[in-house]
Protein backbone atom coordinates (compact mmCIF):
# COMPACT_ATOMS: atom_id res chain seq x y z
CA UNK A 1 0.00 0.00 0.00
CA UNK A 2 1.52 3.34 -1.06
CA UNK A 3 1.09 6.61 0.85
CA UNK A 4 -1.54 8.97 -0.50
CA UNK A 5 -0.55 12.58 -1.16
CA UNK A 6 -2.82 15.49 -0.35
CA UNK A 7 -3.44 16.13 -4.06
CA UNK A 8 -4.74 12.59 -4.50
CA UNK A 9 -7.44 13.04 -1.89
CA UNK A 10 -10.97 13.63 -3.20
CA UNK A 11 -12.08 17.25 -3.52
CA UNK A 12 -14.70 16.84 -0.80
CA UNK A 13 -12.09 15.61 1.69
CA UNK A 14 -9.93 18.68 1.00
CA UNK A 15 -12.93 20.99 1.49
CA UNK A 16 -13.85 19.28 4.77
CA UNK A 17 -10.25 19.61 5.98
CA UNK A 18 -10.40 23.34 5.19
CA UNK A 19 -13.67 23.74 7.06
CA UNK A 20 -12.27 21.80 10.00
CA UNK A 21 -9.22 24.08 10.08
CA UNK A 22 -11.47 27.15 10.01
CA UNK A 23 -13.50 25.63 12.86
CA UNK A 24 -10.23 25.31 14.80
CA UNK A 25 -9.60 29.03 14.23
CA UNK A 26 -13.16 29.86 15.29
CA UNK A 27 -12.73 27.85 18.50
CA UNK A 28 -9.41 29.57 19.26
CA UNK A 29 -11.02 32.93 18.59
CA UNK A 30 -13.99 32.15 20.83
CA UNK A 31 -12.20 30.50 23.74
CA UNK A 32 -8.95 32.51 23.82
CA UNK A 33 -9.22 35.83 21.99
CA UNK A 34 -12.77 36.74 23.03
CA UNK A 35 -12.72 35.20 26.50
CA UNK A 36 -9.43 36.70 27.70
CA UNK A 37 -9.87 40.10 26.06
CA UNK A 38 -7.04 39.76 23.56
CA UNK A 39 -9.39 41.28 20.96
CA UNK A 40 -8.72 44.74 22.42
CA UNK A 41 -5.15 44.56 21.11
CA UNK A 42 -6.04 43.42 17.58
CA UNK A 43 -6.66 46.25 15.11
CA UNK A 44 -9.97 46.07 13.18
CA UNK A 45 -11.20 43.12 15.27
CA UNK A 46 -14.98 42.99 15.74
CA UNK A 47 -16.00 41.23 18.93
CA UNK A 48 -18.41 38.39 18.16
CA UNK A 49 -18.81 39.26 14.46
CA UNK A 50 -17.14 38.43 11.16
CA UNK A 51 -14.10 40.66 10.69
CA UNK A 52 -10.93 41.14 8.68
CA UNK A 53 -9.10 38.60 10.82
CA UNK A 54 -11.62 35.88 9.98
CA UNK A 55 -11.41 36.65 6.27
CA UNK A 56 -7.61 36.63 6.40
CA UNK A 57 -7.57 33.22 8.09
CA UNK A 58 -10.12 31.85 5.59
CA UNK A 59 -8.04 33.09 2.64
CA UNK A 60 -4.89 31.67 4.24
CA UNK A 61 -6.49 28.27 4.68
CA UNK A 62 -7.79 28.29 1.09
CA UNK A 63 -4.35 29.28 -0.21
CA UNK A 64 -2.64 26.54 1.84
CA UNK A 65 -5.03 23.88 0.56
CA UNK A 66 -4.58 25.07 -3.03
CA UNK A 67 -0.78 25.14 -2.61
CA UNK A 68 -0.68 21.65 -1.10
CA UNK A 69 -2.93 20.32 -3.87
CA UNK A 70 -0.77 21.81 -6.62
CA UNK A 71 2.59 21.13 -4.98
CA UNK A 72 2.12 17.44 -4.34
CA UNK A 73 1.23 16.60 -7.95
CA UNK A 74 4.63 17.71 -9.26
CA UNK A 75 6.56 16.20 -6.35
CA UNK A 76 4.87 12.82 -6.79
CA UNK A 77 5.66 12.76 -10.54
CA UNK A 78 9.34 13.62 -9.97
CA UNK A 79 9.82 10.91 -7.35
CA UNK A 80 8.11 8.19 -9.37
CA UNK A 81 10.57 8.46 -12.29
Amino acid sequence: MKPVSFAELPWTVRVVLGLTTFNLWWSFEEFVIDRFGVWRYLPDYKFGRLCVWDLTVALGIAAAIWWLSRRRIGARERHSE
